[in-house]
């Protein structure tokens, strides 16, 4: 039987290397890095907010999210507007052009994990499902 230790190195080594398929395959595509579609999946899930929110959620220095914003808003796909409660402050928000390639985006990538679940039983599709939620909920990132 193999040791937690076993079985942590093997899931280190396959998740990654699942993720980058499931990544490549969508971002190769929309012509965007990952980092910046990340940026755009946080600020849809958030709506309009900080930049400081970014940052915060994605654990990356506000300057990081703020050049990461840059290009988002040189390229149409973020737009920045004054906080209307404070004016001082700068929110974040996806245009037409920024929600259109989130949506394909997980699209791409929701098509990427059934060619992968139908390698499954209907019932190994159940468990792998409860076995992720449950992971999530004891690491705190239920989002």
């Amino acid at each position: 039987m193999a040791t937690v230790d076993q079985i942590a190195h093997e899931i280190s080594t396959l998740i990654p290397k699942l993720m980058r398929t499931v990544q490549t395959s969508s971002l190769f595509k929309l012509n965007i890095s990952s980092a910046q579609i990340i940026i755009l999946v946080t600020i849809q899930a958030h709506g309009q907010c900080k930049t400081k929110t970014v940052a915060k959620e994605r654990n990356i220095s506000p300057p990081t999210a703020t050049g990461l914003i840059d290009r988002l808003v040189r390229s149409g796909y973020v737009k920045r507007s004054p906080d209307p409660e404070d004016r001082r402050v700068v929110m974040v928000s996806l245009t037409k052009k920024g929600e259109n390639i989130v949506k394909t985006h997980m699209g791409a990538i929701r098509d990427v994990w059934k060619k992968i679940l139908v390698r499954l039983t209907a019932e190994e599709q159940k468990q792998y499902l409860h076995i992720l939620k449950k992971i999530s909920s004891t690491t705190g990132n239920t989002k």
